[in-house]
């Protein structure tokens, strides 16, 4: 058994992409800071445009959905609501890798020794990077996309006020998460795909 998002005719042609991952090489490298061991650099470039193509497409279907008002369902809606929780997963593993490069810098090392760098050290070097006369809101936006990104976690359930499900809406995961990779991508902002549809509010 298949399944599909639509009915596929007998011959479909394939994917439509927005951008594609080489489109997002000039962005990331402009934004990770000197200093970064080669191979931390080429590796955190590689996971990063990967992530940011995916996110595209998430977007590209979670968008219409939720902007139909009254018209008929565009996803089924379970898909609807994982699709939101894996943007915030994306986008909070977007900040991680980039938060992180600028911690390392800014503390004399570059990333050969695997350090493991924890949230609370790299959120702050991401803030100041991205949002630093505090206008943009990014250090909550981050707060609320590790909030969902952290119910990837199944092993406290007890301490939990209710299921995941409330927490994927299109407002309390999708929207903050979006609004935080605009504020990153506001940051040279001339090395942005012009094809991506993640500046588009």
């Amino acid at each position: 058994m298949k399944f599909h998002l639509i009915e596929l005719p007998s011959q479909p042609d394939g994917y439509v992409n927005l951008s594609s991952s080489s489109d997002w090489e000039a962005w990331i490298r402009k934004c990770l800071p000197a200093g970064l061991a080669q191979v931390v650099q080429d590796r955190l470039v590689s996971n990063l445009k990967h992530i940011l193509v995916a996110l595209e497409m998430k977007a590209a279907l979670i968008v219409p959905h939720a902007k139909r008002g009254n018209g008929k369902s565009l996803l089924f809606e379970p898909y609807f609501q994982m699709l939101n929780f894996e943007f915030c997963v994306g986008t909070f593993s977007i900040c991680e890798g980039l938060g992180s490069a600028l911690w390392l810098v800014e503390n004399g090392r570059d990333g050969s020794a695997s350090d493991r760098i924890e949230t609370r050290q790299w959120r702050p070097s991401l803030v100041k990077k991205f949002d630093p006369e505090a206008t943009l809101g990014l250090d909550a936006d981050v707060g609320s996309a590790m909030s969902v990104r952290d119910k990837l976690h199944q092993d406290k359930l007890g301490a939990r006020e209710n299921i995941d499900w409330h927490a994927f809406t299109y407002e309390k995961a999708f929207v903050p998460a979006a609004r935080a990779m605009r504020s990153l991508l506001q940051a040279n902002a001339n090395d942005v795909s012009e094809k991506t549809n993640l500046t588009v509010e």
